[in-house]
Formats: C-alpha cells, structure tokens, sequence
C-alpha cells in the first residue's frame, strides 16, 4: 500500500477532531457566555463536552476502530489544551486538575457513546446510529451525564474545620436567622448567607445591645440593624473602645427591603440607621450614584468577587476613620477596637452570590461570588486570624481595568492555537502527499522522466 493511503486516513480524524475542539470552545464561549459567566475555570466548557460527544461518535460511525480511535484522542487532547491555555492567559490558579478531570470524564463518555452507537449500527447503518444518538441524548437530558458531572467537577463541599469556631454575635434586621418566612414559617429556612457564616463561626444572633449581651464577646457583626435605642448606640460605642472588633454593614438603599410591602413586620428598614453612631465616629454614608448592581475584587486567599447590588459611599471626616481605596469600605479606630464599614447590606442576600437556592449554596460550582468568604474575611482580619475559609476558593476572570479587553484577545487568540495546528497538519496530509505521486516499490516520491525516457537519455 503506498503511504500515501495511511496519512489521507489520519487526515480525517484531525480534521475532524480540529472541528470539535472548536465547537467546544465556540459553545463555551457563546452559548454559554463564558466571559459573563466569570469564572476562570473550564467548567462551562466541560458542560458541552457530552453532547457533542455523543454527536462526534454519529458523525464517525462508518469509521473502522482505529481510525474512531484517532478522533476521540485529538479531539479531547485539542479541547483540553485549547481550553488551559485559554484559563491560564486569565488568571486560572491551577487549571492542570481540571483538564486532566476532564480528559478521564470525556474518555469515559466517548468510550460508552462508541460502544452503544456501534451495537445499534450493526442493526442497521442507516437508522442504528440515529436512533443511538437520540437515546443518548435523551439519557443525557434525563441525567444520566451526573456520573461524568462528579467526576469532571472534583469536590465541591465545604471542607470541614476542624477544632473550635471562634465566637461572633450577630444582630441583624435581615432575614438571615429564620429566612424569608420567618420563625413561624415551617417551611422557612436559614439563608445560605448565615449557613456559610455558620461553617466558619460560632454565631450567637442577639436581639439587643446591652453590656448583658455584649459581655465576655470579642467579634461582632452589625447587618442592617433596626433602629437603635440611644443607650444601645452608647453601649455598642462603649464595647468598640474597649476592645471589640466590628464589621457593620450599612446600606444606604437595601434593594432586598423592597421584597415586602411597606409596614410589612419582616421589612428590614431600606436606609441605614445607624446615622448617629457613624457620625459620632466622623464618618459619612450617602447612596452612590449611578445605583445598581457593582462588582469588585476583593480578600486575602487569591482573587475573590464581590458582587454588591447598590452599594453606599462612605466619606471620613475626622481622624479614627480612613476610607480605603474602595469608596464603599472604611476602617476606624474606636480606643482600643476597630470597626470595619461596608455601605452595602444586599452582600448577604443569596441571589447576589448563589445561583440555586440557599439549601445548595454551599455546592462551590453553583456559587457566582464569593460574598460571605469576604465578609468572613474582613472579621477574620479584625479577629487577627489566618486560615484556610470552609468553601472552596474559585479562580475568577478579572473583570474591571483597562488591560481586562486586551487579556482576552490575548486568551482567545491562544486558545486557538492548538485547534489551528491541528487542522493545518489534518489539511498538510490530505492534499499535501495528495500532490506527490510516489514510487510503489520505494515509497519515495518521484519526479517525473517521461521525456528523458523516451530519448533514451541514460
């Protein structure tokens, strides 16, 4: 057989697999949204990876073993590697996990889709391979892809802290404790916001600010509170100059108030209260213009994102409080204690970081920000402590700055590379050896003599 035959047939496979590894990235990219998605993990891709599988192995069912074979490889070796590339130009921690998760999971199904769309081939060419195709689907749409899902997702439960969480008083007017429903709702439930506060703290909700309740407490968070009595405002005062540490988060405009009617007994009040023990500190809180959802970066493991829905923005006017960076946040020195301000409430609701409900907040691949890590961040910096937060940390795309459009195009232009070479090198062998006759009995390409042949030339 002249070598030719050879390298037409594995000129197929790379074509071929050249034209899945695009689709993959094409699906990510497009029908997934994965710049808006936000995450610098190829999740969104892996997602694709079954359903276009299950229609590579119809696209290539009338192919001998060999050459099937060929195909699956490249095309999970291209999409992987298009894939890393891709993460890695935005910033992906450690993306070499999840691609090799993603070969063994996509091997897994490419073997299982082969297996059934060959059995029902050798029943009939021309309504076997459909039919397959359709009845995986169909098992995929019923899911049956959720073995491949644990497998390519990896962990995605909180760790477990071990020893004692360190204590933290919680008084809030939100419905974190009881949920929307409230106490004497059986159907109600916590918020994941408080669950996840709960995996890092001993959270002791309090109804009250008085030295009874304040007593022996080193950490405190103060959300939204209601109204404050002024012996409270002085007693919470009081507690900071001796020593506490408290995180505050007062919000100028709480979209999430809007969720009850006026006068509603679970309304939290939609404007900080907190007015005269922020003054008292010399600070100001004033909504920030234009209103509407803002997102940051923000914490000390790596890139967290902090999605807030109308932050404040907080002013310093007297020398205990310095505004950082970030007009929404603020540290001041109260005595001997801290106090740290965030002019933003809705960070606690679940629907500004959790895509499921609050009973599924804690699964990391649902997150789409890290809102109570930050929180639990900040107090863990106020507490002095350093540790390794219960959720698991997420490699986001960076989203702001002016070098964020140029990061991209750099991203996508390499992601392409492996996708390029590989139908380069299919198209190199399939017209290239195509244009050079060869020799039967050497193999070697030949030049063409018919004219010196025939004069007899030696």
């Amino acid at each position: 057989m002249p070598p030719a035959r050879p390298a037409r047939k594995a000129a197929a496979p790379l074509i071929g697999a050249a034209l899945y590894g695009a689709c993959e990235l094409g699906a990510g990219l497009f029908v997934g949204r994965f710049f808006e998605w936000g995450r610098a993990e190829a999740m969104l891709f892996l997602a694709f990876r079954p359903w276009l599988l299950v229609l590579g192995a119809a696209s290539v069912s009338a192919w001998e073993v060999r050459r099937r074979a060929i195909f699956y490889a490249a095309a999970l070796l291209i999409a992987a590697c298009a894939e890393t590339l891709l993460l890695a130009s935005l910033g992906a921690a450690d993306p070499w996990p999840e691609m090799l998760r993603g070969l063994v999971g996509g091997g897994a199904v490419a073997l299982v889709t082969d297996v059934v769309v060959q059995a029902a081939r050798r029943r009939g060419p021309r309504l076997g391979t459909p039919f397959a195709a359709a009845l995986l689907i169909a098992l995929l749409a019923a899911g049956a892809v959720r073995p491949y899902e644990a497998l390519v997702l990896g962990p995605t439960a909180p760790r477990v802290q071990e020893g004692p969480k360190p204590p933290l008083l919680l008084m809030t007017s939100l419905p974190l404790v009881w949920g929307e429903g409230g106490a004497f709702d059986p159907d109600s439930r916590p918020s994941g916001s408080y669950r996840a506060l709960e995996r890092e703290y001993d959270v002791r909700p309090i109804d009250a600010i008085e030295p009874a309740s304040l007593g022996g407490a080193g950490l405190m968070l103060l959300a939204q509170p209601r109204l404050l009595a002024p012996e409270e405002l002085a007693a919470l005062d009081e507690w900071v100059r001796g020593g506490g540490r408290l995180l505050v988060l007062a919000d100028p405009r709480l979209v999430w108030a809007r969720d009850w009617p006026a006068g509603h007994v679970l309304r939290p009040p939609e404007r900080s209260l907190l007015g005269p023990l922020l003054d008292h500190w010399g600070l100001s809180l004033a909504p920030f213009s234009p209103a509407g959802p803002f997102e940051d970066e923000l914490g000390s493991e790596g890139r967290r994102r902090l999605v807030l829905r109308a932050p404040g923005s907080l002013l310093a006017s007297g020398a205990q409080c310095l505004r950082s960076r970030r007009f929404y946040l603020a540290r001041c020195r109260i005595g001997r204690g801290e106090a740290v301000i965030l002019a933003d409430a809705d960070v606690l609701d679940d629907r500004s970081w959790i895509r499921a409900g609050p009973h599924r907040g804690a699964e990391r691949h649902l997150r789409t920000a890290d809102n109570p890590l930050i929180l639990a961040d900040l107090l863990d910096g106020l507490a002095g402590l350093r540790r390794e937060r219960s959720d698991r940390p997420i490699s986001w795309q960076a989203r702001r700055g002016p070098a964020v459009a140029a990061t991209r195009r750099r991203a996508l232009l390499l992601a392409s590379l492996p996708i390029l070479a590989a139908l380069a090198t299919g198209l190199g062998l399939l017209y290239g050896v195509r244009r050079l006759p060869t020799d039967l009995s050497t193999g070697m390409p030949t030049v063409n003599n018919t004219r010196t042949e025939e004069s007899g030339a030696p």
